[in-house]
């Protein structure tokens, strides 16, 4: 994700509230910190209204498992806001902390406005615009991307970048290797280039214009300038711009797309960008983000094609930052869910993908919220005992991974104790390895890679094989397939 300065990168509408709930907190006089709509839908102005999770119709003891996952799985804040109002909150929500990529998404509301007030069109080409880039400069052909190449990642301009680790380096593709519009890839000089445009069309930094254009018109309170930051500009022209924002100002501005652009009466963004922008315009078909789609710097279809831990509602968007760095947006529930990672501190955990799932089938289940997929936890399954495991995996193969770029991966577990990795319909050979029994639990370990090696509580449903990691999570989920 985002490159930051500093950084030490390690090697993923239930119904509205009733109306005796709502008549009592009438009465409280807790609503004059807010202004209500007739839907009953309210926005925050100096503070935050507060809900008992039971009078807005959630479960308090599986809030309390959620809040008991995030904990033990080293969230730094969790913010829950449902129809305006605050559900549920834990650790420091006003403390400000690195949103990493998270920044796009802000950036994008920008775009919204500056093309709304005509100051930029989305098919404008960096050609036109004047953009070029430090030796080698773009090409003729790099030059005709367009704005809306750059905010859906798919520039086709491979240059690099400041502060780029040497993993996602590498992933790069070899400059001019696609056109224009032709391939998705997460690349870190088109948003940094969205930024030098923006600034270029408007005569003003990023950040300031965020302060004045979006943050004090939906009244984020910890937002500022000071704890905003540039990147270095040794290898390209176009540079980092950092955010640091609080878990509750997040939510606010997650509260603002859930209201379509609008605050308190007043149109901040636009509302066609507000819809558009959030759109899946983009299947990714990327081995980082596998079957998630991208609109313009937002994202959609959430998901893990490895543990299947949730199943969020149709319609739901979110944006993304490294180190799990979340705002979850669910139309559908009227729902908004923040989690955050401290990253400036000496050491800190790496939340994957699969327990952000997991926390936010705690969270919607504690909704009442259905289809969500079925409870994946260590304490949900049938583990077996390490003979049965052995009886049971011995001379078979795992499919698993199927929706995956480069899927499905066939783990092949020989009867001698080697074991093979496939990927692809056509079962190209990726590993090799051994396999066994530990106590009861599945180990593998590939040779590419020893010492390293792995082991996981297994449960095996019919033909479904199951495997568990730390912190109560599923990791793996595949079928058995008999040779």
């Amino acid at each position: 994700m985002s490159c930051l300065r500093g950084r030490h990168w390690p090697q993923s509408r239930i119904g509205f509230i009733c109306a005796i709930a709502v008549a009592a907190l009438a009465g409280t006089g807790a609503s004059t910190a807010q202004k209500a709509t007739s839907s009953g839908f309210v926005y925050p102005t100096n503070h935050w209204e507060r809900l008992e999770p039971g009078a807005a119709g959630w479960s308090a003891d599986l809030l309390d498992k959620a809040q008991a996952y995030a904990t033990a799985s080293g969230s730094s804040a969790v913010m829950i806001v449902q129809h305006g109002r605050v559900i549920a909150e834990w650790g420091d929500t006003t403390r400000r902390t690195d949103v990493a990529s998270v920044r796009k998404s802000l950036l994008s509301a920008l775009f919204g406005i500056a093309i709304e007030e005509g100051r930029i069109e989305l098919e404008d080409t960096l050609a036109k615009l004047g953009v070029d880039d430090k030796p080698p400069p773009l090409t003729s052909n790099e030059l005709q991307a367009t704005l809306a190449h750059l905010l859906t990642s798919r520039s086709g301009i491979y240059h690099p970048i400041d502060l780029e680790p040497a993993a996602a380096a590498a992933q790069r593709p070899p400059r001019g290797s696609h056109a224009p519009g032709e391939f998705w890839f997460y690349n870190n000089w088109d948003f940094n280039a969205a930024g030098s445009i923006y600034e270029k069309i408007t005569d003003t930094d990023i950040f300031s214009a965020f302060k004045q254009r979006i943050a004090d018109r939906i009244g984020m309170q910890d937002f500022s300038l000071e704890a905003c930051y540039y990147g270095e500009t040794k290898v390209s022209t176009h540079r980092h711009y950092g955010f640091r924002l609080s878990a509750r100002d997040l939510a606010r501005f997650g509260l603002l797309y859930l209201a379509n652009g609008r605050w308190n009466g007043r149109q901040v963004v636009p509302a066609s960008w507000a819809g558009e922008s959030v759109k899946p315009l983009v299947e990714t078909r990327n081995t980082l983000f596998p079957g998630r789609t991208y609109g313009y710097m937002w994202w959609s279809n959430f998901g893990s094609v490895w543990a299947p831990t949730v199943t969020l509602p149709q319609g739901t968007y979110f944006a993304l930052g490294y180190g799990s760095q979340f705002l979850f947006v669910l139309p559908a529930h009227d729902l908004i869910v923040v989690h955050t990672v401290d990253m400036e501190r000496e050491r800190w955990p790496w939340v994957s993908d699969a327990q952000i799932g997991r926390l936010m089938w705690l969270i919607l289940s504690a909704a009442g919220v259905g289809d969500i997929g079925p409870d994946t936890s260590l304490a949900a399954a049938d583990l077996l005992t390490g003979e049965a495991v052995k009886t049971s995996l011995s001379g078979k193969t795992l499919r698993y991974a199927d929706a995956a770029p480069d899927g499905p991966y066939f783990m092949r577990l020989n009867s001698d104790g080697t074991a093979s990795l496939q990927r692809s319909p056509a079962r190209k050979q990726a590993y090799s390895g051994k396999w066994w029994i530990d106590g009861a639990k599945f180990c593998r370990g590939w040779s590419q890679f020893h010492p390293r090696f792995d082991c996981w509580p297994v449960a095996i449903n019919g033909s479904t094989v199951s495997l568990y990691g730390d912190h109560d999570t599923l990791f793996l989920q595949g079928s058995l397939e008999a040779e």
